[in-house]
Order: C-alpha cells, then structure tokens, then sequence
C-alpha cells in the first residue's frame, strides 16, 4: 500500500511540474526570445518484489530543457546581422542619392548655369552685364559645391556620433552577455548538465541584439559561459570580462580595456556599426573624392584659361577661383600618423595634372628600420612609387599627376603619413575675382598675313597654351605686360620649309634662341608651329668642326673625282630617358660615323624614343670673279653641273659671269632650283646680296643636310674664282681656276638641331662635341617652349610671310572665351576620358546604382530573417493551442494520480476498520 501511495505522489508531483513548465510558457507565449519549455521525466528505481521479479516504484522529473536549435540560433544571429548592416547602408545612401541626384541641390544644375553664363558672355565678350552674369554664376557654382561638401561632411558626422551610441549599446550589451555568463555558470548544476533556461534565452536575446549592431561569432565554452568574438578573432565577451567599444573624432573602431586596446575598423562585418564604417570609408568617401576632383579640375583648367587670356583692360587674366596649390592648401592635404617624436615633419601635396587625378587617398610610408618609401594608392592598393629617402631636402616625389615634396624633419623607418589630395577640395573653392572686366576673354597673341604674300597659305588665330614653363615660372613671351617678348615672323625659306625669326626689328629680323630654322611644312596639311610639351628641350648643332670650318683647304683635283671628306669626327651621344609611368631611368647611346653627313646623323638619332632630329646645310658662293668667261668654265654642285655647253662651248642662254653678275648668279640659282637630282637632296637657291657689305650672295640650303660638294673649274687662277662660306662666321674658302681636266673643291658639311622630349637628356663623349657644343654647358640645351600656338595650312610660297605679335585690341576678342565654354564638354579628367559633368554624372549613377542595389538587398535581407525568425519560432516559439491541450493533458494525469491516493487511502481506512 506505502508503494502504490509514493507511486501516486511521484505521479503528482511529475504532472504538477508539467502544469508548472505549461503554464510559465503560457505566461511567456509574447515574451520576446523566449524559447518553449519541456519537462523530461523518466521512471524512479524498480523495488523487487519478492519472487515476482520488479515493480515500478513511480516517476520522476529529470530535467526542464529549453527545446533550441543552435544552428538555428546562429543563423539568426548572421541574418539579424546582415538585415541590419544593409538596412543602414540603404538609409544613408538615400541621404546623398537625393542630395545629389536633386536638381536644386545637385552640382549639375549649378555646372549647367555656369557655362551657359560662359557662353552668352562669349557671344558679347564686350558686355558688361554679361561678363557680372559669369561672375555671379561661378559664386553660386562655388557656394553650391560648399554646400554640397558640408552636406557630405554633416553625414559623416552624424553617422559618428550614431556610431557612439551605438559603441555604447554594444558595451552595455556586452556587460549583460558577461553578467548573465556568471550567473549562469553559477546556476547551472554540476555533473547534470542542468542550466536555468530563462537565463540562456536572455542571454540569446542580448546576443541577438548585439548581432544587430556588430557581426560576431559565438563559442560555447562547455561551462554554461560563451565567448564572443568579432572581425578576425578580437574578443568582445570573453566568460565573465568584457571589452568596450571606442570610437576616434577619425571615426576608427577601437576595442579593448585600458591600455590593451586593437584598431578593428577593417575588421567589422556587417552589423549597424559595420554599415557605418563601409559606408564612411565607402560610398562617402568616394563621393567627397569625386566631388573634391571636380571642384580641381573646374579651379584648374578654369583658371588656366584665365591667366592664358586678356581681360577688358588689356592685362593678362587673373585666377577666377582660388589657386589649388597654395601654401595653406598643399599642407593640409597630408595627415600624419602615429609618428615618433620629434613631430617636426613638413610635407607638402601639390596637384600637377587634374587629368591624371584619381579620387583615391594614398599611404606614404618608409618602411621600419630603413630610409626605404612606398607610396600605396588605398583605392586599389597599388605601389605607385618607391625608392629612398635622400636625406637632402626638399625631395619631390611625383605620381598620379601630384608631387609630395618632403620639405625637411627628421624622417625615419616607420614613419607613415595619409596624402589627401581630393577629400577637402570642394570645401575650399571659392571666387576670388569680382570685377567683371578682369575676366580674360582675349588672346594676347594675333597673328597676321603679309600683304605681298603670293602664295595661298592661311594662318590661324592662334592660341595661349600657358603663361608658366614646367617650373611654373613665367615664360619669357608673356613676361613684360603689353607686349609678346619677342614678337615673331614666320618666313617662307621655299614652298616645303620655312624658319621662325625675331620680329622685333621688321626691318632686320634675327634668329631665336633656340633657333627655329629648316623647319618642314607639308602643303595641305595644318601645320602646327611650335611645340605644346612644355618640358620639351632644343640643342643646337654648333660644334666647332661643322660647316665650313677654319682649316679645312680647297683641294684640287682631277674633274669628276672624289668629293673631300666633310672631316666630321666620331663622337658619342649618350640618351638618358625617365618613364613617365614607371620613373625608370634607360640610356641609349649614338656613335656617329667618320666623315658622316649631317642626314645621315640626323636618320641615327631619331630613331631614339623622343628624339627628334633636324638636318640641314648651309652654304653661300660669293665674291664672283671671271675676267675669262669661256670654255672650260664650270660650276659643279654635288656632281651636277651648272653651266650650259653647247656643242664644246657656253650656251647662248648663259649670261657672261663678268659682264652681267647679277644675271649669271640668277641663272645659277634658277639651275639649282630646277635640278630634279639636286631638289631631291632638298637643294634650294636664292639670288641676293650681303645686306651689309652689298657683295652678291647665291645662298644655298639643302634641307636633307646633305654635304655640299662644291666645285670650279676654268682656267687662269687669278682670273677666274670665287668664294665660299657656310653662312656662318667661319673663315671663307677660295676656289681658283686650275685649267681643263682639273677643279678646285671644297665640301661645306651639314648640321643637326635635336629635339628632346620631356625627360629625355642628352651627353657627348667628348663633352666638348665638334658637332653639338659644349654638352657641360648650362645653355647647351634649351627650352623649346614658347607657351602658344598657331598653325599654318594651304600653299604658301618662297617668300611668304605671317607674323605673331601681341594681341593689342582685344575688345572684341572671344577666343579664350570660347575656350572657357568648351571646358564645359572637354575631357579633362580621367586621363582624357572624362568632362565635369560626366565626372559628376558618373558620381550620380554609382550612388544611385548603389541605392537601388541596396533596397533590393535590404528586401531580400528582411525576408531571409523572417523566415529564419519564423524558423526558429516553429521550434522555440509557444503554440498556445498545444500548451492548452498540454495542461488538459498533465491535469487529467494529475487527477488519475490523485484518484490512485485516494484508493489508497481507502485501503489504508479499510485496514483500520477491519483491526
């Protein structure tokens, strides 16, 4: 009877701890992270009964469980994660998607209204109201992209101060999680396995919340405690201890406790914190960049063309923004890092070239224990420059179109500096001219045509390329206002050549220097007249053993025999080049040949990547004497004859060298000029006299810089000769009649004038070269620059002439104005690939891109974690309906065991009645 009595108390007592489990999870059914209760009973101990073998002796509850799927759990937890992350990233990026796609609060209005200011004022450059429109528009142009930087640098600093807030929930987050660690572990009873429930599902929860602002991965420790981690393994909750979270004025992620503290900005994933962090470094990043690049090349390229032009007052123009390099502007843009003492590093970030500008941040950095540099570019994190810290400043490092000069401090290995080029840019622009008469609408140069021109050859307006030389100094033909230094003259020498002189005198013009003689023209063609690289060099050939120099004798010799050596040495020309993308450095070297013409020299060196070589000869037959005009009188020039013979003697058509000079010396020239052997060698002859002496002058070019073979032969040495120079300042040679069958010959060689391209150098074995110069001379080469151009196209003839000089009524003038309003569509940035407003375009589509991209994945995200949510319901989550049939269940077995105690108690009563 006592066992079937302790049978229906241990049947109470199970069903009454179900009822208990039921109703807390009826209680709990809206609680949220609540998981669903069950008990697990098994049966007590069997007591033997005698001979019949075992009976029950009742059942008992083992365990209250919570029923969870961990895996589901934690699939929760990412999916909470990367809803949230997204979710966040979406809402800020529909911040700067309106503000830029927005047309009243966009650039491409403001850039839109800007140049069609340009235009009109173009269209009246003499307007007044036109002129102020241009200027009121570019203030509202440079306000707006104020604005716009203002906007951009407001987000940035909410989104820090949200992620505060949020390093605060995370750190009280992470206190509970340790807390409820501690609690748990000392609740849960040893050897049994037994935890409190309530406390797990609280501690799941705070988990679950903690995931919503940060990615983390959760380690059962086997003691009831978890650990949680984030990024690459940086603990957050590790047992009892937790870490807090810290956020820089820099917006850096730091996690730790007092002096143990790790930067773990990259490496969040995902969460509200991590979403801020990407989208800071990210999308707001590359806007203020992209925005900053803009506001460059519109300053730059703007004000370029300003100081390029004439405002109404006849002086050269004036920046209309503010100058993208000044000393406050070239410091700010580098940010030191975490330097050793002493801070007395001074760097500067000038912009050379918007178009090679990216929108990436770079990393300089000399490398530990080294003087060892690498510049890294962040976008992509590519090394763009690398070398040695010199120790001798200033040193100028160049890449990307931007040169950081280390002007002096004590560098050292590990020192590490973030270059800025385009982060600030846009908030610093502004207009700084007012008047709008100082807009520079003219070009300082015009060109013109002379009158007696026979030939059809045109001549364009000409254009300023710059006012500054590569150093940025102030060229010389812009260097004295109202006036170009010096004014030019562009003289046809022959339909195919011309030379380029210094008009300053227009009765007597000079040579350049350097000069610009020989020069090639192709009719038909636009033929562009100076160079447009401004690092581009001339070297001049004027070595002391060309022409025709002191020393080199008349030879006489058999008629028709071996022309005389031209005496040109062997010489070496050593190329040095820099790669303009790589910075390295390759040499090249050119021997020339013996007795070598200047054409063939010329074909040598230009075969040398950004050599340019420019051959010709030069030579002049003057100081004429026949006093015996007749057979065998002959002038020979390489190997053709000039004299007619008819029939053993001087044709008829032939003037008498003695009785009519000047005739002789024009058919002489005529002879040359209609030599097709001769005119293939680039031979050219002009009938003139020495405008200083008046002696008659049949000067001579051969514009392949062939050597002239020049030869007499007639009798009578005292009666018949003449002389020969190579229009220089050599001595002159005298060739004598030396009787039939023999001529007296000289050989005027030729010169080469070399052209370098930017970074492109030139030595020569012997330094003192008989052919270049003195290569250790400070004037040996020349800039070649002269900051404008013009072109010349059609027919000219001998004997044209266009002049250039300076622009001194420019009233009416438009062309650099015209110039302002193509910038509107001109490739300016992006290595030639893009204008300001497909810059800005472009801005535009990758946020709005990402926006749209967004939203979608936010939805997908939302509905990935409901399911999961739903998921982990269906398992964890109270079913009132089944908890409702539960309690009928565990009250019906209450009632049966009750109903056995009272059996039994009736026994107990019968047993007593019956004693």
């Amino acid at each position: 009877m006592s066992g079937l009595l302790s049978n229906a108390i241990s049947g109470l007592r199970v069903s009454q701890n179900a009822m208990r489990v039921t109703g807390h999870n009826i209680s709990n059914a809206n609680t949220e992270g609540y998981s669903r209760q069950r008990t697990d009973n098994i049966t007590r101990p069997e007591q033997k009964l005698g001979s019949a073998g075992y009976v029950g002796s009742g059942a008992q509850t083992e365990s209250i469980t919570r029923i969870v799927d961990q895996f589901v759990v934690g699939q929760l937890r990412t999916d909470t994660t990367n809803f949230h992350a997204l979710e966040k990233y979406k809402s800020n990026l529909e911040k700067i998607d309106k503000l830029f796609a927005d047309e009243s609060t966009g650039l491409s209005g403001g850039l839109k209204q800007f140049f069609a200011a340009v235009q009109n004022g173009a269209d009246n450059p003499s307007s007044s109201p036109a002129r102020q429109l241009i200027v009121t528009e570019a203030e509202s142009l440079s306000n707006r992209m104020n604005t716009l930087y203002d906007r951009l640098v407001s987000i940035e600093d909410n989104n820090r101060q949200e992620m505060n807030s949020i390093a605060e929930q995370a750190n009280g987050l992470a206190r509970n999680i340790a807390e409820l660690n501690k609690a748990i572990v000392d609740k849960t009873v040893p050897g049994t396995g037994n935890q409190p429930n309530d406390l797990l599902d609280r501690r799941d929860q705070k988990l679950k919340e903690l995931s919503e602002l940060v990615g983390i991965s959760v380690v059962n420790q086997g003691n009831g405690s978890v650990n949680v981690f984030m990024g690459q393994g940086q603990a957050i909750v590790v047992g009892t201890d937790s870490n807090r979270f810290n956020i820089t004025n820099r917006g850096e992620v730091i996690i730790g406790q007092d002096t143990r503290s790790y930067n773990v900005t990259e490496q969040l994933n995902g969460g509200q914190l991590g979403a801020l962090v990407d989208f800071n470094s990210g999308i707001l990043k590359t806007a203020k960049n992209e925005l900053g690049r803009i506001s460059l090349a519109l300053a730059s390229t703007f004000n370029d063309q300003q100081l390029r032009g004439l405002d109404l007052d006849g002086d050269y123009g004036q920046r209309l923004f503010n100058d993208i390099n000044s000393e406050e502007l070239i410091a700010q843009r580098v940010v030191s890092g975490a330097n050793a003492a002493p801070d007395d590093r001074q760097l500067s970030l000038r912009i050379d070239d918007v178009n090679q500008l990216t929108t990436s941040d770079y990393r300089f950095q000399i490398l530990d224990n080294s003087n060892n540099y690498v510049i890294t570019r962040q976008s992509d994190n590519e090394v763009v420059q690398q070398g040695l810290i010199t120790g001798g400043y200033p040193q100028t490092l160049e890449f990307d179109g931007l040169s950081l000069t280390l002007e002096g401090g004590s560098f050292q290995g590990g020192d590490s500096f973030t270059l800025k080029p385009t982060t600030d840019a846009a908030r610093y622009i502004e207009t700084t001219l007012s008047r709008p008469e100082d807009l520079a609408f003219a070009f300082p140069i015009r060109t013109g045509s002379d009158s007696g021109n026979e030939g059809g050859g045109l001549i364009s307006q000409g254009e300023v390329l710059s006012k500054v030389d590569a150093n940025g100094e102030v060229l010389p033909a812009f260097s004295q206002e109202g006036q170009l230094s010096p004014p030019l003259i562009v003289r046809f020498t022959s339909e195919t050549t011309y030379e380029i002189l210094d008009n300053s005198n227009p009765a007597d013009p000079q040579p350049l220097e350097p000069p610009i003689r020989e020069q090639i023209f192709i009719p038909g063609q636009e033929n562009a007249l100076f160079p447009t690289d401004p690092g581009e060099t001339r070297i001049t050939g004027e070595g002391a053993r060309l022409g025709l120099p002191e020393g080199r004798n008349p030879q006489v010799i058999a008629a028709g025999g071996p022309a005389q050596a031209n005496g040109y040495p062997v010489e070496q020309m050593r190329f040095q080049s820099v790669d303009p993308e790589t910075g390295a450095t390759s040499t090249q070297t050119v021997v020339s040949r013996p007795n070598g013409s200047a054409a063939a020299l010329a074909d040598q060196l230009s075969r040398v990547p950004g050599v340019s070589a420019n051959a010709f000869t030069s030579a002049t037959i003057t100081d004429m004497s026949f006093e015996d005009f007749s057979s065998p009188v002959q002038i020979t020039v390489n190997g053709e004859a000039l004299v007619e013979y008819q029939s053993g003697a001087i044709a008829p058509n032939v003037p008498d060298a003695q009785a009519e000079p000047v005739a002789f010396q024009e058919y002489l020239a005529e002879r040359i000029n209609s030599n097709e052997n001769l005119q293939t060698l680039g031979f050219r002859a002009q009938s003139g006299a020495n405008p200083i002496t008046g002696e008659l002058e049949l000067n001579m070019v051969a514009s392949s810089g062939a050597d002239m073979d020049i030869r007499l032969q007639a009798d009578n040495a005292t009666q018949n000769e003449f002389s020969v120079n190579d229009s220089t300042d050599n001595p002159y040679v005298r060739l004598t009649g030396q009787g039939a069958g023999n001529e007296s010959t000289v050989t005027v060689g030729g010169r080469v004038d070399l052209t370098l391209a930017d970074g492109v150098t030139m030595d020569t074995a012997p330094s003192n070269s008989q052919l270049f110069g003195d290569s250790d001379a400070s004037d040996f080469a020349q800039s070649s620059y002269l900051g404008y151009q013009a072109t010349i196209k059609g027919q000219p003839k001998a004997g044209d002439n266009f002049t250039i000089d300076f622009n001194s009524d420019a009233t009416n003038d438009n062309r650099n104005a015209l110039a302002m309003a193509a910038l509107e569509t001109a490739n300016i940035m992006g290595e030639g690939q893009l204008g300001l407003s497909d810059a800005y375009g472009q801005l535009v589509e990758q946020v709005g891109t990402e926006s749209a991209s967004a939203r979608t994945n936010t939805e997908a995200a939302r509905s990935l974690v409901e399911q999961t949510q739903a998921t982990r319901d269906s398992i964890s989550g109270v079913n009132l309906d089944e908890e409702a049939a539960n309690l009928i269940k565990f009250e019906q077995a209450y009632n049966a065991n009750s109903r056995v105690i009272s059996v039994a108690r009736d026994m107990f009563d019968t047993l007593l009645n019956s004693i």
